[in-house]
């Protein structure tokens, strides 16, 4: 009997739109002493098929200012494989965590405050 009525729960489950990430945009504050400055929607295209939900140019102050690119995708199986195809630039740092794509453009910053800052970045969105 219980297994009869565990079909139509794992059916109900499946057929379940892809979970709304927790995290909607950059965050606010990033832990190691960042501190969103500015955010802007991208309207650029999209170098790839697979579309961002919203997309944001930011720039954080803190030890180092820091530029970074979000791309919000509707699942973290489309951000998963949007980094699996990402052409990276020499410098870049990219990477994605749910249903983002993080992008962390070449820049004056050292290699460490660059690491920093997407340690924090992952631990913010979660």
């Amino acid at each position: 009997m219980q297994r009869l009525l565990l079909l139509p729960v794992l059916l109900l489950a499946a057929c379940a739109g892809p979970a709304v990430p927790a995290t909607q945009e950059p965050p606010k504050q990033v832990p190691g002493g960042w501190t969103l400055a500015s955010s802007t929607a991208l309207t650029d295209p999209f170098p790839l098929a697979i579309q961002p939900a919203q997309s944001w140019r930011t720039t954080y102050h803190g030890p180092q200012d820091i530029q970074a690119t979000f791309y919000r995708f509707p699942s973290n199986t489309e951000a998963f494989e949007v980094l699996q195809k990402w052409k990276k630039a020499p410098g870049e740092i990219t990477f994605h965590d749910g249903a983002f794509l993080i992008v962390i453009p070449p820049q004056e910053v050292p290699k460490q405050a660059a690491g920093d800052f997407a340690e924090g970045v992952l631990t913010a969105i979660h």
